[in-house]
């Protein structure tokens, strides 16, 4: 049965409506659209964020000058890892290259700084657990700096003065 509505009777011509098929069709092109950007999105996180990456020097590590220039530039071996606010790193360094490191970071201007009388003794509970994401076992011959940054961030560094090897903690805010 055919239904004749007013229009018609008139003699006006009534656009036919876009077939299903063509609306699905545009609806489809847009969620696939949006799906390539979002999936860019994620392995472009994943990359910054999601990733260990292993360098002999500082020099050739990628980041910003923010996270590098907190790395003494004579370490060695670094494993970095990098989070929304905060970085990880793992290296090897000499104590007297990382206090010369320190003194000149976190001095303050027309002030000298002494790192290796600021530094501290790991307490007795934490020797032989482990700490942070790289799976560093604290030892005995660990001690520890804590900086403050000028933007409220804090810095931690533990260090093995038997073997040279770095825990860095970085967190900003």
């Amino acid at each position: 049965m055919t239904v004749i509505t007013p229009t018609q009777i008139k003699g006006e011509v009534v656009p036919s409506p876009l077939p299903k098929l063509a609306r699905k069709k545009n609806v489809l092109k847009i969620c696939v659209l949006i799906s390539v950007v979002l999936i860019v999105f994620v392995l472009i996180l994943f990359r910054i964020y999601g990733v260990d990456t292993k360098h002999e020097t500082r020099g050739s590590i990628w980041w910003p000058e923010r996270g590098r220039n907190l790395i003494p530039p004579t370490a060695s071996e670094i494993t970095l890892r990098r989070d929304l606010l905060d970085h990880y790193a793992l290296y090897t360094v000499a104590e007297k290259e990382l206090n010369t490191f320190l003194d000149k970071r976190f001095g303050r201007r027309g002030e000298a700084l002494s790192s290796f009388s600021e530094r501290l003794l790991v307490e007795a509970e934490t020797i032989g657990k482990v700490m942070g994401p790289f799976g560093w076992e604290v030892t005995a011959d660990t001690v520890s700096y804590v900086y403050c940054a000028s933007n409220g961030g804090a810095h931690y560094y533990y260090h093995d003065t038997k073997s040279g090897l770095t825990y860095q903690i970085s967190a900003y805010w």
